[in-house]
């Protein structure tokens, strides 16, 4: 059978289950009231604050009694006060608890005693209907509603209230057997309920053989009576209790040591000794501090049940668990943290440096309490690296990532959602992944699948596939290295969605470009200069065309760089230098095939195969001009070479106000400069221009040449500028 989860905080039942270290002083108490003869209203206090395990005392106490009940010589009575609204309730409850246990060791005569006795404190009064509503519908039977009949008839008239409680202490004396009144959760009650148990216990519950354990906070109870009796002060509480106990504080190991115990057994612990060793500092700086009491305890438990299994393993455990614990106590914090995501992720860049730091970390403690602001400020250097007085650099985000930190703009939002959003990736697909990328046609299926969903952004997965593999690359065997690149340069072409480009004048790249960074991230820290031009040949092979004229161009500045610029060393090269020509070689062909297959002048990187080409045939723009020359001839393959060469451009302007636009604005551009190295330009023009002036052409071919030779007329005149 499942273990069950409880959602309050059930407290424990016996001395097996203490955690804390209270149960010797529970067994110090109940040895001292099964020691108690022959007592007259004994009342004992135990104190505790909210949440710090007093009914779980309780239980214990009554554990410890249990021999002294089953002997017979002790019965114990719990009245439930909190269950009864309204002060007559309470002490018509109150009257009855007690007649239904004393009566049982009085004798026939007397069990009329405390009905009697009842009758004359109410004054035979009426009890109001609205006050007998009583949340329970157990041991009290009829008694929740209509009870002014039933009162009546539970108390007699007759003796006065000495006379009556008199004989009632007579017969109670006379019996062996003592009773414990147990009196818990005096805190759920108004102030005036709450003043109203402590004199029943004083008045008509001190009786002969009655103990009583009344238990609560003595903070509020003393500000109870201070507001009702304020010349009574403590002195009040003072004449009802003889002896008052303040509950053990649990110690501050037991406490740490009971909250791991629950983060293990709900969301397992930390994987490796590094994660290991942060979790801990988090924990300590971020979590410890607000665990005070065993209820902290209770709380954090049973949010984690909630919160954590809809993004296990997609967040950070150390994270997860600190921002739960900030979100329990410090929830203002919470909120601002929450609605932060720009000002509280990666790297600080301002270069103001430390004092904008500082600036920017007092704002969000301002939601915080004076005596808690350093807590919460340990706790937001630990999760938050910005604001810590170290130079970060932006390398730092890729590891942050890796762990899923809160701290990365990727995975913020997976902390506030319990879920992970479109902008990340589960992590049962990176593992999956990873494990199988040694197979080619999962690989290609994966990233075929990436590029059919598209997210909010309007971008695919591919993108975020390759940043996780890429981030995750140093779990890959090498021996996984060849099947997997092979795959991805077979598609390469195929999933460089032109969507998946970061736009604007910050723009970071393509696919292309990612998969650059990818080869680069799994072979040159784990294979030498010839492994690597071994497995980039091999999957140059089946590569597609704009792939393979992309990678070879690399390859080649490598050795041979723009003027001005040095070769690269060995280690930074892909291949080596011998290779170069096996690599043109490959490129010529994919070209060739591509141009044979009808499929070169559609293809969405047409322009840099152009060009690229002209440099692989070693400046030699022949082969170029000619296959430029055959497409010129056809009035499509012009509107191709037209939507190849209209480009765009992002540009900020000041506008008509003195702050200017906050946004990049698109402008349509034409690319005409080289274009006379790889075909006739005037002849491209006057094809243009024919075209634009007949009716050859159907939208959207027209509208194609249309939009190239204004920008080209715009840009001759300047007007682009």
């Amino acid at each position: 059978m499942p273990e069950p989860i409880y959602f309050n905080d059930a407290p424990i039942l016996t001395p097996d289950d203490d955690r804390f270290g209270i149960d010797p002083f529970t067994q110090a108490l109940a040895h001292s009231i099964r020691r108690m003869s022959s007592p007259i209203g004994a009342t004992i206090a135990l104190n505790g604050t909210f949440g710090s395990g007093k009914t779980s005392a309780v239980n214990l106490i009554r554990h410890h009694l249990k021999s002294a009940v089953d002997d017979g010589d002790l019965e114990i009575i719990d009245f439930k006060c909190w269950w009864f609204s309204g002060e007559e309730a309470l002490t018509l409850a109150f009257l009855q608890e007690l007649n239904a246990a004393l009566g049982k060791s009085l004798s026939e005569k007397a069990k009329e005693l405390i009905p009697k006795l009842g009758r004359t404190l109410l004054r035979a009064g009426p009890v109001i209907g609205p006050a007998m509503n009583i949340a329970t519908g157990g041991f009290l039977g009829a008694f929740t509603s209509g009870s002014v009949d039933f009162a009546k008839q539970f108390f007699s008239e007759g003796e006065s209230v000495e006379m009556v409680f008199q004989q009632l202490s007579n017969a109670l004396a006379e019996q062996k057997k003592r009773f414990l009144v147990i009196i818990d959760d005096i805190d759920r009650l108004t102030p005036d309920e709450a003043l109203l148990v402590f004199r029943l216990a004083k008045s008509v519950g001190r009786l002969p053989n009655v103990m009583y354990l009344l238990v609560f906070d003595r903070e509020l109870a003393e500000k109870a009576v201070q507001e009702r009796y304020p010349s009574e002060g403590p002195h009040f509480l003072e004449k009802i209790i003889q002896a008052s106990f303040e509950l053990p504080l649990p110690p501050r190991d037991d406490l740490n040591a009971a909250v791991l115990e629950e983060i293990e057994r709900q969301c397992g612990p930390p994987e490796g000794d590094e994660a290991l060793r942060r979790f801990m500092n988090i924990f300590y700086d971020a979590v410890a501090p607000y665990i005070k009491s065993p209820r902290d305890v209770t709380r954090l438990s049973n949010a984690m049940t909630v919160s954590w299994p809809p993004v296990a393993r997609e967040v950070n455990l150390a994270d997860f668990v600190a921002l739960e614990m900030i979100r329990l106590s410090e929830g203002k914090l919470y909120n601002a943290i929450r609605t932060s995501k720009d000002r509280v992720c990666g790297v600080f860049s301002d270069s103001g440096g430390k004092d904008n730091r500082e600036e920017e970390l007092q704002r969000f403690l301002e939601n915080v309490s004076e005596k808690n602001r350093e807590n919460a400020r340990n706790a937001i250097l630990r999760l938050f690296p910005r604001f810590e007085n170290v130079g970060y650099s932006s390398d730092f985000i890729a590891e942050w990532e890796a762990q899923r930190l809160v701290c990365t703009e990727k995975y913020f939002d997976a902390y506030f959602r319990m879920a992970i959003g479109d902008e990340a990736l589960s992590i049962h697909e990176i593992d999956e992944f990873i494990e199988r990328c040694g197979d080619g046609a999962f690989v290609k299926d994966a990233f075929i699948e990436a590029l059919g969903t598209i997210r909010k952004s309007g971008k695919s997965k591919v993108p975020l596939l390759f940043d996780e593999v890429n981030v995750h690359a140093s779990r890959i065997d090498k021996e996984k290295f060849q099947s997997l690149i092979s795959a991805i340069f077979e598609i390469a072409d195929e999933i460089n969605r032109d969507e998946d480009r970061e736009r604007g004048s910050l723009s970071i790249g393509d696919n292309h470009l990612r998969i650059h960074w990818l080869i680069r991230k799994l072979t040159f820290e784990r294979c030498d200069l010839g492994e690597r031009s071994k497995i980039f040949l091999t999957a140059c092979g089946k590569a597609q065309v704009g792939w393979v004229v992309d990678f070879t161009r690399s390859a080649v500045s490598n050795y041979f760089p723009r003027e001005g610029s040095e070769p690269d060393p060995p280690e930074k090269c892909l291949v080596e230098k011998e290779c170069l020509a096996e690599l043109k070689a490959l490129a010529i062909e994919a070209i060739n095939t591509a141009a044979a297959a009808g499929e070169l002048v559609s293809h969405p990187r047409l322009p840099d195969i152009l060009f690229r080409w002209r440099e692989i045939v070693e400046d030699d723009s022949a082969a170029v001009k000619t296959w430029t020359d055959e497409q010129l001839e056809n009035d499509e393959a012009v509107a191709e070479l037209a939507k190849a060469f209209t480009g765009e451009s992002w540009t900020h302007s000041m506008g008509m106000f003195s702050l200017g636009d906050r946004v990049s604005m698109r402008r349509t551009t034409a690319a005409v400069e080289g274009l006379d190295s790889i075909l006739h330009v005037e002849k491209f023009r006057e094809r243009l221009e024919e075209l634009e002036s007949s009716d050859a052409l159907k939208n959207p071919e027209k509208e194609n040449v249309q939009i190239f030779l204004e920008a080209w007329r715009n840009k001759e005149t300047g007007k682009d500028c």
